[in-house]
Formats: C-alpha cells, structure tokens, sequence
C-alpha cells in the first residue's frame, strides 16, 4: 500500500484541510513515523444545510429520517445476505459505482453516506464511531433493511464495522476489510507526532481549530483513483466535494472524531490482546489488502514483531476469526474498490455464497 494513498483516503473529507497526521509503517523494523499533510475529515467541523440543495445532482438512493436528519441510502438487488458497504473517510455511496451494480446480481446490496458527507444531513458528532455506528442501525431499520448483514469497509471504515458488530453482533453475519487499519496517527502541538492510542486526549485536542490557511484551493477536478468513476459519477462527486469545500470552517474544527477513534482503537487492542486466538470467534471475515498478510510475512520472519503488539497494529487482521480468507489485490492502490473493483466484487461474492 502505498503511504500517500493510505492517508489521504482514511481522513479526506473537508477536502483540503491541512491537518498534520501520521501513517505508521508496520514494515521497517526501526518502527519510524512517516509525516505527511493531509486533507481529511478529521475535524469533525459543522458543515450546516448539507442537503439543502439537490436539485443539480439529485441522490441516486432515498433520504430517510432517522429522527429530525435525514440520511441517503441506496438499496439494490435482492437476497441474503445483505451487503452493506462502508466508505472510507470522507467518502461517499457513489464511490462504489463499480462494485454495487455487479454485486446486486446475486444480492441485496446498499451504500450509504454517513452524516454530514454527500447527500446526507449533518449530525451533532459527524465521523464519530458512536453517531456513525447509531446512525446506521436507525437507517437501516427506517428502510426496511433487516439482516443478516455482511458489513463491508474501506480503509477507515474498518473500524466502523468493526464497531457495529461489537454494538450488533446479532445482526452481523461477516465482516469484510478492505485495505483497513489501525495505522493512524497525528502530529499535535509542538511538532509531536505518534499513533492515535498513544497519544493522550489533551494531545489530540491541542490541535485544534486549525488555521485559515489549511482550506487550501477549492476542488476543480477529480483526482485519481476517483477519476476511474464514468464521467457522471465524478461530476456528481465534484459538486459535493465543492459544496463540502465551501462550507468548512477551519476555525470550527474539533477534534471529536479523532477522539473517538482513539478509543475504538483502544477497544480493538483490548480485544485483539486478549485471551482467546480468534477475537470474533468463527465469524466470517473477509481481508482484501494491496500487501502481503501478516500471517504470511511472519512464517517469512520478516514481520519482526507479535501480531498483539501495542507499538503497531493494524497487521493482523487475519487472526480475528477462525473463518477468515485473505485475498492479496496485487498492485492496487489504497481504494480497491476503484483501483481492482474486480477483487472486491470477487471477494464479497464469495463471502455472500459462503454465508448461503
């Protein structure tokens, strides 16, 4: 995986905002922090009327109530299991143009934008694990939606699926991880720089609000991977990117978001390093990844290291379950789902048939 592509699909969404974070690199033995600027959603900034005008690109699913904000979903297909997929950070439903439709041949399907991003209404905490993972369960039971799910995640939203197990284990029949990881971290007051968990909360808050200067030029084009979607879809993307631009605030960000995905991390470690081999049991997991597993590199002794390892995480996976499969997208980028939609169309294929 490359760092660049790692990093700035895990945290864009305010488009352009100069946040300081930090990608760790779990393959150099020295452990050393790589730094880069990033554009990303990580300031949790107010974003008021997020789908007050529609009209120029109107959403291709529904917007459903879930309680004074509405929410877009977009549903096709039909059986079971149902495949839920989870964009990453700041990214939206029409992201997964080239998986859903092939995927809603053999099953139900849906895609949706979390608050604040795309067609859907902001929330009080937008990009928290707590008002992520609620809001989801209140959309899926407003539409209808009954499980068993199989919960799909791009980069970030790993730990978003993750989440709703945890809070919905009942509800959850597999989880699939595409190109997730624990590996986040950010640069804070005083140039210190270190992964989200081992930071303290004081340091994570001392970031914020960021300064003006971090907007950065409003969005004219799409960049790649982005620029794989059909010309509709990325006009469409443009315009909420723009949108998006145009009602950041840099003086309002706050650092929520970050602080909640300290603690998931911390919850998952605690898990992860606990007692039993295989944390979620026989749960089917699924791990689509541009690098080799952790698993595999640790039988070559080039992992250096413990899978429960508090320095690291992110590697391992593939030892959550007993039922897990791992599938190498060879030579993708960070977005599978754009740059090797095939691998993930096969993936969930095979976990939706598996799950039969």
């Amino acid at each position: 995986m490359r760092l660049t592509d790692a990093v700035v699909q895990l945290l864009r969404a305010c488009n352009k905002v100069g946040a300081q974070l930090i990608r760790w690199n779990p393959h150099r033995r020295n452990m050393r922090l790589q730094l880069v600027a990033l554009t990303g959603l990580l300031c949790a900034a107010p974003l008021s009327g997020q789908a007050n005008s529609q009209s120029t690109y109107p959403p291709p699913g529904r917007l459903l109530d879930i309680g004074g904000r509405r929410l877009h979903l977009h549903c096709t297909g039909q059986g079971s299991p149902t495949v839920i997929l989870v964009a990453g950070g700041g990214a939206y439903a029409i992201d997964w143009t080239l998986v859903q439709p092939r995927l809603a041949a053999i099953t139900r399907v849906c895609s949706y934008d979390r608050a604040g991003l795309g067609w859907s209404d902001p929330g009080p905490a937008d990009e928290t694990v707590e008002q992520t993972v609620a809001d989801l369960h209140r959309l899926l039971a407003a539409a209808g939606e009954r499980g068993p799910f199989l919960l799909a995640g791009a980069s970030i939203g790993g730990i978003y699926i993750r989440a709703y197990q945890h809070a919905f284990p009942t509800e959850v029949t597999g989880l699939a991880f595409l190109n997730s990881s624990h590996h986040v971290g950010m640069l804070v007051k005083g140039g210190k720089g270190d992964l989200l968990w081992k930071l303290s909360e004081d340091d994570l808050r001392s970031a914020y609000p960021l300064p003006a200067s971090t907007k950065g030029p409003k969005p004219t084009a799409e960049d790649e991977p982005f620029d794989r979607l059909p010309a509709d879809v990325q006009a469409a993307r443009l315009w909420l990117d723009q949108r998006l631009w145009e009602k950041f605030d840099p003086a309002t960000a706050r650092p929520e978001s970050m602080l909640s995905w300290r603690k998931e991390f911390l919850r998952e470690l605690d898990q992860d390093c606990g007692s039993s081999p295989h944390p979620l049991g026989d749960l089917q997991v699924i791990v689509v990844s541009s690098d080799t597993s952790a698993r595999e590199r640790a039988r070559q002794g080039k992992l250096g290291r413990q899978f429960c390892d508090r320095s690291d995480a992110g590697d391992g996976l593939e030892q959550l379950s007993s039922h897990t499969t791992y599938i190498i997208a060879a030579g993708s980028g960070h977005e599978i789902h754009l740059y090797k939609p095939d691998a993930v169309v096969q993936a969930l294929e095979q976990g939706v048939r598996g799950l039969r």
